[in-house]
C-alpha cells in the first residue's frame, strides 16, 4: 500500500506549465494581442479593468474579476470583431508613501536591515461563539495567551520568552518563562495565572545573545470578577469556567517589513523601498510579468504608470482637470472631509486601511443647559456649562423627558467659545476641534473629566422642551464611539427611549440603579407627532409599537430595532409635527427647519464625524476637518441628471438588476467630492501646485489615455523613454489633447500632422468603451465618478461615455475569507505555480457571476490539472487514428444525427451565456456538457458495437476548442495546433451550427439515451432481487388509450382559443387568470361520462401533457407519439442490450409475442413503452414494468433524491451547509448537467425564493433548476 504522506505527483500540472510556457512564447512572437484601430464601420470591442495599486503583487482577488474582463475580450474576438484590452498600473496617492514611510520609520526604530521587533500584544483565548461577549476559558492553570514570535530578530535566536503580569494598579511581575518555545505558524502559546481584580499582560523576548528586544504591548484587561453569572444556578458560574475582556484593544498590526518579506524580498532588497519612487519602479514590472503568465489578452504597448513620474500621464490628467474646471465642475472652499491627522491631509477612499465608501455624518448638537452644577464640577461655577447631545432628529426636541448619559462614561469639559463649558466625549471633541468649533485645532482644551455617574440626577435645561428643567438618567446601552456620548430622549417618538424610560418607572429597576422617583415620574411623556400606523393615526407611535411587539424591557433589542424601522420610517416620510414651532408641518420639512431654528438662535450647532470608524494608511484614526479644497461637484443637479439618464438610458449595458440599482444608489448618495491633497504620489493641480489631485480624481476618464499611449510611450511604463513616435511631453498641449479627443482643430505643434491623424483615428475607433469590469466595492466611487466625469469632458458627445460596466461580488477562497493565517491567500504568482494558469481560469469562472461574493475553489483547479493532460491525449489518438473512426456519412443514424445537434444546441446556448456574462453558466454548457455530450456519444458507440463518425469527432474537437478557448486559451491553442489549424485559437470564428436546433432531437435524445434506459435499468434491478433476466421484450404504442385521447382533444381544442395555461405549477399559484383557466379545463374535462371510470387519473395527466405544451408546443398534445419510438429503439437495440446485459427484442403493442405479455404492453402509451423481463437465473419471476411518468399510471423513474445511477443520495436539509455543498459545483451531484438529485433537492427546500444575501450559492441553484418545466425535471 502507498504511504498516505507519499507526495502527489505533479507531472501533469508540470505539462500544462510547459504547454502554457510554449504559448505564451508563440503569442509573444505573433503579438497576437497587440491591435490597432480599423476602418471605419468595423466591429470593435474595448473593455478596461480599474488599474490595480501598486503596492504589492496581483493576487487572487484580482483575477476574479479580471477573467470577466479576459472572457469578454476574448469571447468578441472570436466573434470576428477587433479587440482592445489595455492594462494600466495605479500609484497615486498615499498608500506607496505611507508603506515607504511606515518602512523608513521602522528602521530607525528597530533597526536595519534586519530589524529587531517586539512580541505581539498577548491575546486571552476567547471561547468559541462568544467572541462578541469576550468570553474567556480558564481552568486550574489559568488563562490561555497567544501571542506573535517576532518576525525579525537581527539574525539572532530566541533564548526565551518571559511573561508578565500585574493586577489593577500594581506593577508588573514576572510570572512565566517559556525557553526554546515551540513556534507555530509565527505564533506562542502558553498558560498564564489568573487573579482576582483586572489582570493585564506583556511579554519579553530574551535573544541568545543576552540582548531583549522591545517588550510587546500590554493586553486586553482581563477580569474574573466580571465573568458572567448562570443565574439558575443561584449566580454561580456555569459551564465551563470563564473569565471577560473589559476593553478590547486592536491586534497587531503587521510591520511593513514583514508585509515585503511575505512578498518574497530579503532583507537587503527591501532598504531601496524606503524611497517611495522605488516601488513604482519594482512592482508594475512584476505585474505584466504575472498578466503574462496568466495569458491575459492584454496590448502592453498600451501600459503605463500614473503620478507626475509619467509626464504624458501627468499632462493628461491636467488637462482632464482644465475641463473640469472651465465646465464649472470644481469649487474651493471648506468642507467637511474625513481627515488624516497623521498625514495632515484629506484621507479619502483609497488612502484607507479601513472604512473605504464612508463618509462625513452631520449631527445637530443640541446644548443642553447643566442648571445645577454637581461638587465634582465646582471649579467651572461661574460658566455656561452645556452638555452636548448629537440627534440627526433635532425637529424632535419638544418631545424630551429626560436626557440619557452613561454612568461608566469618561467625559471631558472643554473650553468653548464666549466662557462656555462644552461636555462631550473626547472623541466626538476632537472632532469638533478640526471644524474650528473647539480650540486649538486638533487639540481642544479640557479643564477636567468627570463621569456619567458623577453628573446622574442633576438638573438640565433641554432647549424646545415642554418642561423647564429635566434629568440626567442613566442609559447602559451608549456607545462612547459614536455621537457625543449624550443622547436626547424623545420616549414618544423613539421605541428604545421609550422602552428604558418605562423601564424607570420600576422601582426595583430605580433602586438597582440609584435613581430617585422625582427624577421620572412627574414627567409625562409628550406627543411631538402624528403618524398613521397599521391604519390608524398614532400620537405616540413608540408606543404602540412596543406593545404591539410585545417589548418588555431595553433589553429586548430585536423587537426594538423593528419597531424603531418602522416608527422612524414612516415618522419621516408620513408623520405631521404636533407640537413645536412648526406645527401641521410635514416631519421631512419640518426637520431642516427646526435645525435651522435652533442653530440661529443659539440653541445648537453643526458638527460632523466618520459615520464609521475610518483607519489611514498611517495608522491612525481618521476625523472630519473642516479644511479648504478643491473639489468635484457631484450631485449638482444639472450633472446628476445627464449621468442619470444615460445610467437609464437603452445605450448603457449593467447585465443585471441589482448592478443598475447599486449604480442608482450611488448617483444618488455620491456629492460633493474632495479631488485635492496637500502631499502624497499624484499630479499637482494646474492652477494650485500646492495641491496633489488624489487618487481616485486622476482615474476616471483614462481609459481614454489607453487609445493613444502607444504613440507616447510605449518603450517605457513610466514614460521616461519616450516612444517610437518620438513626441516629447512638453509637445502634448492642451490644444493637442483637444484635437484627439474633441475634434479640436488642428494644433500649431511639432507633431507630425499624420501623426496626430493617426492619434485621432484610435481614439474615436475604440471609444467609447464597451465594457468596464470591477468589483462591486468600486460602484460608490470610481465606477460613479467615471460617469460623472465622461458626461462632463464629452458634455457635447454622449456616444462617448461609457457603454456598459459589469460589477460582481468579492472573493472567497475555499469557501473562506482570504487570510495569511488560514492559508488561503495567494498571490496571482502563487496560485498560477501551484495548479497552472488555465486550470486557475477555470476555477474563476466556476466563482460566480453576481453580486454575491465567488467562491474560488481549489478543488476545481484539481480537477481540471487531472482532466486537460488527458483529454490532449485522448485527442491525439483521434487525431493519430490511434482511435479508428468512421469516415461514412454524419447523419446516417439518429445517434450521428442527435449528437450533431446537441453540438449546435450546446454552441448556441454557450455564446449567449458568454454574451451576458454569465460564465459560470458558459463554463457549464462549454466545458462541463460539451464534454458530457461527447463522452455519451462514446459510449453509446461502444455498447453498440460501432466506430463513432469522424466527421463528428473532428467537428467537436475543433468547436471544443473555440468556445473553451476564451476560459483555457493555453490548453485550446495546444489543442488548436495538433488539429493543424492555421494561426491562433484566438483569432478563429466563434462556429456556426450546422442546422437549426431541432428540439424534438433533444426530445428523442433524453427519452432514447436517458430516460429509457435509465427507467429499464431501474426495473430490471427492482425485478432482479432472486435472479438475473437473460432477455427482455419492448412494447411501445403509437397512440394513447381513447380516454387520454379525449382528454388530449380537450387540451387541444383550448389550447387552440388560447385558453391553456402555459406555465409552470409555481406561476399557476400567482396567476388568477390561469387558476380560472384550469378549473373551467378541468370542469369540461369531469363533466364527459365516458371518463368518469378514469377521475383519479385525469387530473394528475392533463397537468403532465399542459406542464409538457408548455416546455415542448402544441405537439405535446397530440394523441399519437411524437416520434417513431419503434424505430428509435429498433436502431439502439445493441445499445440497450449491453446497458442491460440481456438479449432484448421491440415489438409494436399491435404485435404481442406471446400472451404472457398482455396485460403488461396494455400499459405501454406514446413516449412510455413497456418492457418484459424473463428468462431468469436463479429462479426469478418474469417481470414488466412502464418506462418514464406521465400521469394516471405507474411510474418507474427513480425516486427523489436519486441520482440516476440509482445510488442514494442524502438530501441536505440546512440551507448553510447546502449553500456550502453548492459553492463548488452548478448541480447537486457536481456533474455537468441536473439529475434527479436535484429535482430531489429542489423539493426539499422551504417554500418561496432562498435569500440571495445569506444563500447566494442556493438562490443561483434554485433560479436555475426552477426554471426547468416539471416535465423535465421529472425525465432527469
Amino acid at each position: 500500500m502507498a504511504s498516505a504522506n507519499k507526495p502527489q505527483s505533479t507531472a501533469r500540472r508540470d505539462a500544462l506549465h510547459a504547454l502554457e510556457d510554449s504559448v505564451q512564447k508563440k503569442w509573444e512572437e505573433t503579438k497576437v494581442f497587440e491591435c490597432d484601430a480599423g476602418e471605419e464601420g468595423a466591429e470593435k470591442f474595448m473593455v478596461t479593468f480599474p488599474y490595480p495599486y501598486m503596492n504589492g503583487l496581483l493576487h487572487i482577488g484580482h483575477s476574479y474579476s479580471l477573467t470577466k474582463a479576459i472572457f469578454a475580450a476574448q469571447f468578441h474576438r472570436l466573434l470576428g470583431k477587433k479587440v482592445l484590452f489595455p492594462f494600466g498600473f495605479h500609484c497615486t496617492g498615499m498608500p506607496i508613501q505611507a508603506a515607504a514611510n511606515k518602512l523608513k520609520r521602522e528602521y530607525q526604530v528597530y533597526g536595519s536591515p534586519d530589524p529587531i521587533f517586539p512580541p505581539g500584544r498577548p491575546t486571552p483565548k476567547v471561547l468559541e461563539g462568544k467572541e462578541k461577549e469576550g468570553q474567556i476559558e480558564i481552568d486550574e492553570s489559568g488563562v490561555t495567551l497567544v501571542f506573535k514570535a517576532p518576525s525579525s530578530t537581527g539574525k539572532k535566536d530566541v533564548k526565551a520568552f518571559h511573561l508578565d503580569m500585574k493586577v489593577d494598579d500594581g506593577a508588573f511581575k514576572e510570572v512565566a518563562k517559556l525557553e526554546n518555545p515551540t513556534i507555530t505558524k509565527g505564533k506562542v502559546q502558553t498558560k498564564a495565572p489568573i487573579e482576582g481584580g483586572k489582570c493585564v499582560y506583556k511579554v519579553r523576548c530574551c535573544l541568545a545573545d543576552g540582548t531583549w528586544t522591545p517588550e510587546s504591548k500590554e493586553s486586553d484587561e482581563v477580569a474574573v470578577d466580571a465573568a458572567p453569572k448562570d443565574k439558575a444556578k443561584g449566580g454561580k458560574p456555569g459551564g465551563p469556567k470563564v473569565a471577560k475582556k473589559l476593553l478590547a484593544k486592536a491586534g497587531d498590526a503587521a510591520f511593513q517589513w514583514e508585509i515585503l518579506k511575505a512578498m518574497g524580498l530579503s532583507s537587503e532588497e527591501m532598504i531601496p523601498f524606503t524611497d517611495p519612487l522605488y516601488w513604482l519602479q519594482y512592482f508594475p514590472p512584476l505585474g505584466q510579468r504575472d498578466l503574462k503568465r496568466f495569458g491575459a489578452p492584454v496590448d502592453f504597448r498600451r501600459s503605463f504608470i500614473t503620478t507626475s513620474v509619467n509626464a504624458y500621464y501627468d499632462s493628461f490628467v491636467r488637462w482632464q482637470f482644465r475641463k473640469l474646471k472651465s465646465g464649472d465642475k470644481i469649487g474651493f472652499g471648506k468642507r467637511p472631509t474625513i481627515y488624516s491627522e497623521t498625514d495632515g491631509q484629506a484621507c479619502m477612499d483609497h488612502d484607507r486601511a479601513e472604512g473605504e465608501g464612508v463618509a462625513p455624518q452631520e449631527y445637530t448638537a443640541i446644548k443642553i443647559e447643566l442648571a445645577e452644577v454637581p461638587a465634582c464640577m465646582s471649579k467651572l461655577k461661574g460658566k455656561k456649562i452645556f452638555l452636548l447631545a448629537a440627534t440627526l432628529r433635532p425637529e424632535t426636541m419638544p418631545g424630551q423627558t429626560n436626557c440619557w448619559i452613561l454612568p461608566s462614561g469618561t467625559y471631558g469639559c472643554f473650553k468653548a467659545p464666549g466662557d462656555a463649558v462644552y461636555v462631550c466625549s473626547h472623541r466626538s471633541a476632537r472632532n469638533m476641534s478640526f471644524q474650528d468649533i473647539l480650540t486649538p485645532w486638533g487639540k481642544p482644551e479640557c479643564l477636567q473629566e468627570v463621569t456619567g455617574k458623577d453628573l446622574m440626577g442633576c438638573k438640565v435645561k433641554c432647549p424646545t422642551a415642554k418642561y423647564d428643567t429635566v434629568h440626567l438618567l442613566p442609559l447602559l446601552t451608549i456607545k462612547m464611539d459614536k455621537g457625543t456620548g449624550i443622547v436626547t430622549s424623545v420616549p414618544s417618538d423613539s421605541p428604545d427611549d421609550y422602552a428604558a424610560f418605562m423601564d424607570l418607572m420600576k422601582p426595583g429597576k430605580r433602586q438597582h440603579l440609584g435613581i430617585k422617583a422625582e427624577w421620572v415620574e412627574p414627567f409625562e411623556i409628550v406627543p411631538i407627532i402624528d403618524v398613521e400606523i397599521d391604519g390608524e393615526l398614532r400620537t405616540h407611535a413608540a408606543q404602540y409599537m412596543c406593545e404591539k411587539l410585545g417589548v418588555q424591557s431595553q433589553n429586548d433589542t430585536v423587537k426594538l430595532q423593528e419597531a424603531h424601522d418602522v416608527c422612524y420610517k414612516l415618522g419621516f416620510d408620513k408623520g405631521v409635527m404636533s407640537s413645536g414651532p412648526f406645527k401641521g408641518q410635514p416631519v421631512k420639512k419640518a426637520k431642516l427647519l427646526f435645525r435651522d431654528q435652533m442653530v440661529k438662535d443659539e440653541q445648537a450647532f453643526l458638527y460632523s464625524e466618520p459615520e464609521k470608524k475610518v483607519v489611514g494608511r498611517s495608522g491612525d484614526e481618521c476625523v472630519v476637518a473642516a479644511i479648504d479644497q478643491w473639489y468635484l461637484k457631484y450631485g449638482e443637479e444639472s450633472w446628476r441628471k445627464q449621468v442619470e439618464q444615460h445610467l437609464n438610458g437603452e445605450d448603457f449595458v449593467t447585465y443585471n438588476t441589482r448592478i443598475k440599482e447599486s449604480f442608482q444608489d450611488a448617483v444618488s448618495w455620491l456629492k460633493e467630492w474632495a479631488c485635492s491633497r496637500s502631499f502624497g504620489l499624484g499630479t499637482l493641480v494646474p492652477w494650485d501646485e500646492k495641491f496633489v489631485i488624489e487618487s481616485l480624481s486622476d482615474s476616471t476618464i483614462y481609459m481614454s489615455y489607453y487609445t493613444v499611449a502607444h504613440f507616447l510611450q510605449d518603450k517605457a511604463l513610466d514614460g521616461t523613454k519616450g516612444g517610437s513616435e518620438g513626441i516629447k511631453p512638453e509637445q502634448m498641449t492642451d490644444e493637442v489633447w483637444d484635437f484627439i479627443y474633441k475634434n479640436g482643430k488642428m494644433p500649431n505643434t511639432k507633431i507630425p500632422k499624420a501623426t496626430l491623424e493617426r492619434m485621432r483615428k484610435e481614439f474615436r475607433f475604440w471609444y467609447p468603451m464597451d465594457l468596464r469590469v470591477s468589483g462591486k466595492d468600486l460602484i460608490q466611487n470610481h465606477l460613479t465618478m467615471s460617469l460623472y466625469n465622461h458626461a462632463c469632458v464629452w458634455d457635447d458627445e454622449p456616444a462617448m461615455w461609457p457603454k456598459g460596466f459589469f460589477c460582481n461580488g468579492l472573493t472567497l477562497v475555499n469557501n473562506e475569507k482570504m487570510s495569511k493565517s488560514k492559508g488561503n491567500f495567494f498571490t496571482l504568482q502563487e496560485i498560477i505555480q501551484k495548479h497552472s494558469a488555465d486550470a486557475v481560469r477555470i476555477a474563476c469562472a466556476n466563482c460566480g457571476d453576481t453580486l454575491e461574493d465567488g467562491n474560488f475553489e481549489e478543488e476545481i483547479c484539481d480537477n481540471a490539472v487531472k482532466k486537460l493532460p488527458v483529454f490532449l491525449e485522448v485527442m491525439k489518438s483521434f487525431i493519430s487514428g490511434a482511435e479508428p473512426l468512421d469516415t461514412g456519412k454524419e447523419d446516417s443514424t439518429f445517434l450521428d444525427r442527435w449528437f450533431a445537434n446537441e453540438l449546435n444546441r450546446l454552441v448556441e446556448e454557450t455564446k449567449n451565456h458568454y454574451a451576458t456574462m454569465y460564465y459560470r453558466e458558459a463554463l457549464r454548457t462549454c466545458y462541463f456538457e460539451f464534454g458530457s455530450a461527447f463522452d455519451k456519444y462514446r459510449d453509446i458507440c461502444n455498447n453498440a458495437k460501432r466506430k463513432m463518425n469522424k466527421a463528428l469527432v473532428m467537428r467537436y474537437l475543433e468547436w471544443q476548442m473555440i468556445i473553451l478557448s476564451p476560459i483555457a486559451p493555453h490548453f485550446c491553442e495546444t489543442g488548436w495546433e495538433m488539429l493543424e489549424k492555421k494561426g491562433s485559437v484566438l483569432n478563429a470564428k466563434w462556429p456556426t451550427p450546422t442546422k437549426p436546433v431541432d428540439t424534438l432531437i433533444v426530445t428523442q435524445g433524453i427519452y432514447m439515451y436517458d430516460k429509457v434506459p435509465h427507467d429499464f435499468v431501474k426495473l430490471m434491478e427492482k425485478a432482479s432481487k432472486s435472479g438475473k433476466p437473460t432477455s427482455a421484450t419492448v412494447y411501445v404504442a403509437k397512440e394513447f388509450p381513447d380516454w387520454k385521447v379525449s382528454v388530449l382533444s380537450v387540451l387541444r381544442a383550448r389550447h387552440g382559443k388560447g385558453e391553456l395555461p402555459l406555465v409552470t405549477p409555481e406561476e399557476m399559484k400567482d396567476s388568477e387568470k390561469a387558476k380560472v383557466q384550469w378549473k373551467d379545463i378541468m370542469a369540461e374535462i369531469m363533466q364527459n361520462p365516458a371518463l368518469k371510470p378514469f377521475g383519479k387519473h385525469l387530473g394528475p395527466f392533463a397537468a403532465f401533457k399542459r406542464d409538457e405544451a408548455a416546455q415542448l408546443g402544441e405537439s405535446a398534445l397530440s394523441a399519437s407519439a411524437l416520434f417513431d419510438e419503434l424505430g428509435l429503439i429498433r436502431e439502439s437495440l445493441e445499445y440497450l442490450k449491453e446497458k442491460l446485459f440481456c438479449d432484448v427484442e421491440v415489438f409494436d403493442v399491435k404485435d404481442i409475442k406471446c400472451k404472457e405479455h398482455q396485460d403488461a404492453a396494455a400499459n405501454a402509451q406514446p413516449g412510455k413503452p413497456v418492457i418484459y423481463y424473463s428468462g431468469f437465473t436463479g429462479g426469478g419471476a418474469p417481470a414488466a414494468g412502464k418506462a418514464g411518468g406521465g400521469g394516471g399510471g405507474g411510474k418507474a423513474s427513480a425516486p427523489k433524491g436519486k441520482p440516476a445511477n440509482g445510488n442514494a443520495v442524502a438530501l441536505i436539509k440546512d440551507l448553510k451547509a447546502l449553500n456550502e455543498h453548492l459553492s463548488t459545483r452548478s448541480y447537486f451531484e457536481g456533474g455537468g448537467a441536473p439529475t434527479a438529485a436535484d429535482a430531489g433537492q429542489l423539493a426539499q427546500l422551504p417554500k418561496g425564493d432562498v435569500s440571495s444575501e445569506q444563500y447566494p450559492h442556493v438562490a443561483r441553484w434554485q433560479r436555475h433548476i426552477s426554471s426547468f418545466n416539471p416535465t423535465i425535471r421529472a425525465k432527469w
